[in-house]
């Protein structure tokens, strides 16, 4: 019985590496929908922007930080999709190789 329990060809370091690009992933998904959601005097102060009396949004923010987190939703979706293909047997008669001709 194997430890993943998805294919038997995908590595757990590589499951590991997709669960961490989707957890970074959302968070910059949430950051956007936060910098859309809330005023810039009332953002938390982790996140950079606050403004104190300011009414307005920062959209551009909420863009970039967007982007970033589908960049890093399609990393997870590569990881894990992602199959190396396999290498093809290596021929046995090697006379037929520009470096066997000497």
């Amino acid at each position: 019985m194997s430890s993943t329990s998805g294919s038997s060809e995908r590595s757990s370091g590589r499951t590991i590496l997709a669960v961490i690009l989707g957890i970074i992933a959302l968070v910059f998904i949430v950051v956007a929908v936060i910098y859309l959601a809330e005023p810039a005097k009332s953002l938390p102060s982790f996140i950079p922007g606050h403004i104190a009396g300011s009414a307005g949004h920062h959209p551009l923010k909420a863009t970039g930080s967007f982007v970033v987190g589908v960049v890093f939703a399609v990393g997870a979706w590569f990881t894990l999709a992602y199959k190396p293909k396999r290498q093809a047997a290596a021929p046995a008669d090697r006379g037929n190789s520009p470096g066997a001709k000497s």
